[in-house]
């Protein structure tokens, strides 16, 4: 297919997700009516309801019908499998509900074209808002608002203390991962003046409860940075080339940071870091900053490995 195809991909994919949003507010009505109760995936905070399978049976379906010769890995079909491969063919990545029981639940639709990110789309149904993005098109909000929200103009930033940054309990609530998420998070909040030696005394930290919405808010402008480990492509894929439209960074964890690991390698690790857009100053180039603020993160924050990361 011509790259000119991805215009066409992302009205789908944006269509889609709208139609999408609605069976997620539908499902959100009828199951607090008739008190449905959840799947419990692994433990009691990862949960799955029926909406969430019938959304992506909606998505496929379409996807399929619209082009046979794709490929397609959604969380509901694809988590506890072997881990995905990507190749040079189209493959649309799908979350159908990132944050069940969250009003900031997102619908993520990634489309990845040669190993990289090309159109993304997630819609936040329950706060009316759409974030798109294609390659070399920009990234907007509901189509016409172009982000970041501060009228496509990146604020300055340049120190991590001056950083909001998202970062996420997750549903591994194991000894080992939660002693390092609580190290981790100690340093970031801690002020090294009060004891908290290495603290950061970072502006603050947030948990959003949802991936993709920590991500879009970092393409926003509204987070600075975002980190997570544990989560998963379809949690990062439409936001990928979301955030690289803004001009913000997107990199995998601290081992494929290190050697700038390629873009195709880091959708699939289950570790990620991004930067929102920033302006350059008379000194550093605005990637310069992001990469100093990343590594700056890393220095100051352990990785933990919970058992369905391992492989990756």
């Amino acid at each position: 297919m011509p790259e000119d195809t991805y215009d066409e991909i992302l009205e789908f994919a944006y269509a889609l997700a709208e139609d999408a949003g609605k069976l997620i507010l539908e499902g959100s009505a009828k199951r607090w009516r008739a008190h449905q109760e959840y799947e419990v995936k692994k433990n009691p905070v990862d949960l799955v309801t029926e909406t969430d399978q019938a959304v992506e049976d909606f998505i496929k379906a379409a996807i399929v019908a619209k082009y046979p010769s794709h490929k397609f890995i959604g969380e509901e079909s694809s988590e506890g499998k072997a881990k995905p491969v990507l190749t040079d063919e189209y493959t649309w990545i799908v979350d159908p509900i990132d944050g069940t029981m969250n009003p900031m639940v997102g619908c993520s639709i990634g489309v990845v074209h040669r190993s990289r990110p090309v159109v993304g789309v997630i819609n936040q149904p329950f706060l009316n808002r759409i974030f798109s993005a294609a390659e070399g098109r920009g990234a907007f909000m509901n189509r016409t608002t172009p982000l970041p929200l501060t009228g496509g103009i990146p604020q300055p930033l340049t120190q991590l203390n001056q950083c909001l940054i998202a970062a996420e309990w997750g549903s591994e609530r194991s000894a080992d991962t939660m002693d390092k998420k609580i190290n981790s998070f100690r340093k970031l909040n801690g002020d090294p003046d009060k004891g908290i030696d290495g603290g950061k005394f970072v502006h603050a930290l947030r948990t959003t409860g949802a991936t993709t919405c920590n991500l879009v808010c970092v393409a926003a402008g509204e987070l600075d940075i975002s980190w997570d480990a544990g989560c998963w492509a379809w949690d990062v894929a439409a936001a990928a080339v979301i955030l690289k439209e803004t001009g913000a960074f997107f990199h995998g964890g601290k081992e494929l940071y290190a050697r700038d690991a390629p873009i195709g390698e880091i959708l699939m690790s289950r570790r990620y870091v991004a930067v929102r857009a920033l302006p350059p100053t008379d000194t550093e180039t605005s990637e310069q900053i992001q990469r100093r603020l990343a590594t700056e993160l890393y220095e100051a924050v352990e990785e933990w490995t919970t058992p369905s990361m391992k492989g990756y």
